[in-house]
């Protein structure tokens, strides 16, 4: 039974203070909490830590499944891909650039996605030096963006480049989709309100047809950073493009029409310049109405192999491509103003 303190007080005897439940907690409770964390250091309890995520992989039926039977890198054993020393200039344009559109429109856009389609595995192997290099996925993988999401062909790649994405905190906001990019790019969801920048990275230009470039449209409100096959997808392949190409020519896809067809063949410089125009035509008609300057990739003989061309609907994103070029390449950026 429990005595009240009045009752005490009046049988001569003094109460003694009672310790609130706060004070209870901060005085007994509070010190084990804090050294907690020491207590399973030294007892060697990682169990009881939080599991790291990993990155979402969905595997679609257009999955190429086949053995890779290419090179594998020196350092964790896992498929590379062979690439030129050029790639430099590309990766540099493309991180500074990401670094630019994630870090300044992280105010204005709650949601920020980066998407790349034909992502490889993550590394590089420059074919001239024998050194390994980072691949795209792994430069971006650390800016501020929301959401990141690569699309892959071959599933021995994709599994690559999860492996390697797995280390980075950003891994648990990624998804890697398997297989043929148009169908992948279908079912991807994007949240609604976010500003994308898509990264189209194609070794051809039948890979990247107009149709995915619509899709993406409708899809999310996007910028682009499109690679496109300049002297091995057109000027090399010009003897092919003739006017009774059927509608599954690879130009024809890429342009999303056969406009082309009225472009005369003999200068092969000149027919490309034309191309060029119409697919710019075409992405103005998307509303991407902001074209940046293109940049021309070169091998060692300085000989054209692709070009990137940059596309946004808002003024900002052509301010930033512009500071890219010119922190990247400030040689080309003042010539060409």
């Amino acid at each position: 039974m429990r005595i009240r303190d009045s009752s005490l007080k009046n049988r001569g005897i003094t109460p003694k203070p009672r310790l609130k439940f706060r004070t209870r907690w901060t005085v007994f409770v509070l010190p084990l909490l804090l050294r907690f964390p020491e207590m399973i250091e030294a007892e060697g309890l990682t169990c009881l830590t939080a599991p790291r995520m990993k990155t979402a992989f969905h595997t679609l039926d257009s999955a190429d499944k086949s053995l890779w039977k290419e090179n594998v890198s020196a350092t964790d054993g896992l498929p590379i891909r062979d690439s030129g020393a050029w790639i430099e200039t590309k990766h540099r344009l493309l991180t500074y650039y990401a670094h630019l559109f994630a870090t300044g429109m992280k105010y204005n856009w709650k949601s920020r996605v980066y998407l790349e389609l034909f992502s490889g595995p993550g590394r590089c192997l420059i074919r001239k030096t024998g050194k390994e290099d980072l691949g795209s996925p792994l430069k971006v993988i650390e800016h501020e963006f929301t959401k990141f999401i690569f699309t892959e062909m071959s599933l021995p790649v994709a599994e690559a480049l999860a492996q390697r994405l797995e280390p980075f905190d950003n891994a648990a906001y990624t998804e890697i989709w398997c297989g043929d990019c148009a169908e992948a790019v279908q079912k991807i969801l994007i949240p609604a309100g976010s500003l994308t920048l898509a990264f189209i990275d194609p070794t051809g230009i039948g890979h990247a047809p107009f149709s995915l470039i619509e899709t993406l449209h409708r899809k999310t409100r996007c910028d682009l950073l499109i690679n496109i096959q300049h002297g091995m997808g057109i000027k090399m392949n010009i003897h092919q493009y003739t006017p009774d190409a059927d509608e599954q020519s690879a130009l024809t896809k890429f342009l999303g029409n056969n406009s082309w067809k009225q472009i005369s063949r003999h200068d092969p410089r000149e027919f490309f310049r034309l191309v060029l125009e119409l697919y710019k035509k075409q992405l103005d008609g998307l509303g991407f109405s902001f074209i940046g300057r293109e940049v021309f990739i070169t091998n060692d003989q300085n000989t054209p192999l692709y070009l990137l061309l940059y596309a946004s609907k808002h003024p900002k994103g052509k301010e930033f491509w512009d500071k890219a070029m010119k922190a990247v390449l400030p040689m080309e950026f003042e010539f060409g103003n």
